[in-house]
């Protein structure tokens, strides 16, 4: 039984989610709790387009037909102008104990009245993915009787990240691949998961873990799948640069509960960030962020470069040749990247 449910029905749910799946499963769950099936015929309305307050209230104010509940749903309740509300808001103070009013919202206001109103009820609920998406993941594929490896189950959320509805849909896809079978992480390198991304997703773990080894390797992977060498740069800093911010939250007091939605990535990530990020003091990523600029300069042929220095300049590319120039140079700023490794700088989360 879904969450929203297992103690009994609200008169009035308001679902808000980035994830659709999470949306489809409370509304079947709300539905299926509050009218069976062969009643719906007559006690399952549906508010399509711009809905009203007063029409959502007349239809709520209807008492069922030859069941106990009947159900209203509106499938966009952020469509509704602001003045058509007043209806709406005076029923939350007296709702109708034999109707469920399950209102789907596109974007939230809390500073809006409606909102706030429902709200304040405990009406209003914020569907998220959870923070740890791989439990999620396993127990999708147990409920549909497939079976993961431990590895696959790791690749899986290293290549979707946390879109619920396309990973459940993934194990949909990766049960018929396998036949039966227990899912490997090849089966979904070969279904599911792009190999620039994978090599990507790897050269950022390698230096997180201050691996050479393994760097220099996914180096040569995205080299040999053609990428651009200044893409790589460009996504190399980016990187370097959610290292830099978690250090300076950190020293900012922000709360840690913070820390994904300031470095602008999905919470299920920021972990893996700021396990990273404690091999690196602020000050080598900022020299990593200076060699990074020069490889760039170099890969776009600044002639301005100093050549003495123990880095390859635009000039040089021509007497390597285009591809292992670039190769040449994407190899010696990451081990440049690597070898600034060594700080314990980020206290573990509490």
């Amino acid at each position: 039984m879904h969450e929203l449910v297992e103690h009994g029905l609200d008169p009035v749910y308001v679902l808000h989610s980035e994830h659709p799946i999470l949306i489809d499963r409370a509304l079947a769950a709300i539905r299926d709790a509050a009218v069976p099936p062969a009643a719906r015929g007559f006690n399952y309305d549906v508010i399509e387009g711009k809905p009203s307050g007063a029409r959502i209230v007349a239809l709520a104010q209807t008492l069922p037909m030859m069941a106990q509940r009947r159900v209203v749903l509106v499938r966009d309740l952020a469509a509704m102008p602001a003045d058509d509300a007043e209806p709406l808001v005076a029923y939350f103070a007296r709702p109708n104990p034999s109707t469920v009013i399950v209102a789907l919202a596109s974007k939230v206001d809390k500073r809006q009245k409606l909102f706030a109103a429902a709200s304040k009820k405990g009406w209003l609920h914020v569907l998220e993915a959870p923070r740890q998406v791989a439990p999620w993941l396993r127990a999708e594929a147990q409920a549909r009787g497939v079976r993961l490896e431990p590895a696959a189950v790791s690749r899986l959320v290293d290549a979707v990240g946390d879109d619920l509805s396309r990973l459940a849909m993934v194990v949909e896809q990766l049960a018929l691949f396998a036949a039966g079978r227990a899912v490997t992480a090849d089966d979904v390198d070969e279904l599911v998961a792009d190999t620039r991304e994978r090599s990507v997703f790897e050269l950022t773990d390698a230096i997180g873990a201050a691996d050479r080894v393994r760097a220099i390797a996914a180096v040569g992977s995205l080299c040999d799948q053609r990428e651009s060498a200044v893409g790589v740069v460009v996504m190399l800093a980016r990187h370097i640069r959610q290292l830099s911010l978690l250090h300076a939250l950190r020293k900012q007091g922000v709360p840690r509960g913070d820390w994904a939605s300031r470095v602008g990535v999905p919470p299920f990530v920021i972990d893996k960030l700021i396990a990273q990020a404690r091999s690196y003091t602020p000050d080598a990523l900022a020299r990593a962020t200076r060699q990074l600029a020069e490889a760039d300069r170099a890969l776009k042929g600044d002639l301005t470069l100093d050549a003495r220095r123990d880095r390859f300049t635009g000039p040089q590319l021509k007497t390597f040749g285009r591809e292992l120039g670039e190769r040449v140079i994407l190899e010696q700023v990451v081990d440049g990247i690597v070898q600034l490794a060594g700080s314990r700088a980020i206290a573990s989360p509490s």
